[in-house]
């Protein structure tokens, strides 16, 4: 590979070897998986997503198996911000990529505290702000309806800015899948101080169970992962690219180098692993081996080359 050059420069301060990422929640906090995959094919890891106070989860089972994907509702599980800074993050400080933790609050002040806090410890490259709403949209009854799309950019906006107010670490902003058009959505992001763009999350499903005439969730509703939403999570990069100038991580149904690079000539900078990894603990590296065959076999000796080829 001599000559070669994957180098993904996100922010001048996250700057991955590969485009490759291991997606929130998928991966752990890398040591669960260290004796399992070659850490030096990840271009970052994306923690589980992290809030103030300690969340047990929703009540089991969390996940249903899909056509082509997963159905699943975790419900944030997390041991909260004291015990991740005391427990987590020492052991954090010897991984050999840098680390992006995913944040979410439930109002301004959670969100300025998570921040503040991860700032402070060092350890952190970047941040991952998990924008999807505490309300879950898509889960209201009809009696409540959902805040209108004006409502709930300005929401958005107010979050990105808030925190970038009080850090300068890298701020990655991952929209909602629905709710907001998602160009919009990126561009208010981009415009509150985000300097990375992320799409898509999970898009909402149901699951039925014939045999017990009931849904198979016990908060009936999950989120959608997997190579079932890939031409939506593409759609949504290749709609963004149009209306940011800031970097795309591009996930969603990311199963193999082919797919990877699908999102990389839509407009993606990077793209986020996910599912595949639960598949497989090595998805990331032979993702990561793939790419760079494709490199190899067409002369391509910068990845800038093929990320947003298609738009060219």
């Amino acid at each position: 590979m001599a000559g070669m050059d994957m180098t993904t420069s996100l922010t001048s301060s996250l700057v991955l070897r590969t485009p490759v990422l291991a997606a929130s929640g998928t991966f752990g906090f890398g040591n669960e998986v260290s004796d399992l995959t070659d850490a030096a094919e990840l271009g970052a890891l994306i923690t589980p997503t992290l809030t103030v106070d300690p969340r047990a989860g929703n009540p089991m089972p969390r996940t249903v198996e899909a056509h082509s994907g997963i159905l699943h509702a975790l419900g944030m599980p997390n041991a909260g911000l004291e015990s991740f800074v005391q427990e987590i993050v020492p052991a954090l400080r010897d991984r050999p990529y840098p680390i992006v933790v995913s944040v979410w609050g439930e109002d301004r002040e959670e969100w300025e505290r998570l921040v503040e806090a991860l700032t402070q410890t060092g350890v952190v490259a970047g941040l991952e702000l998990n924008l999807m709403p505490a309300n879950r949209l898509f889960v209201e009854r009809c009696s409540e309806p959902p805040l209108s799309e004006s409502r709930q950019l300005e929401k958005l906006a107010a979050t990105v800015a808030a925190v970038r107010r009080v850090t300068a670490l890298s701020l990655i902003a991952k929209l909602p899948a629905v709710g907001m058009e998602i160009g919009m959505a990126a561009q208010v992001a981009e415009a509150a101080g985000a300097d990375c763009i992320a799409v898509s999350q999970a898009f909402p499903g149901v699951a039925v169970r014939l045999s017990a005439g009931g849904f198979r969730l016990p908060g009936v509703v999950g989120g959608l992962s997997g190579p079932a939403i890939k031409p939506l999570a593409l759609y949504q990069v290749w709609r963004v690219a149009q209306c940011v100038t800031v970097p795309i991580i591009g996930s969603g149904g990311i199963m193999t180098a082919d797919d990877a690079l699908e999102f990389l000539m839509a407009g993606a900078s990077a793209v986020a692993v996910g599912v595949a990894t639960l598949v497989h603990p090595t998805a990331c590296a032979s993702i990561t081996q793939g790419i760079q065959r494709y490199m190899t076999h067409n002369g391509v000796e910068n990845l800038s080359a093929v990320v947003g080829a298609a738009l060219r």
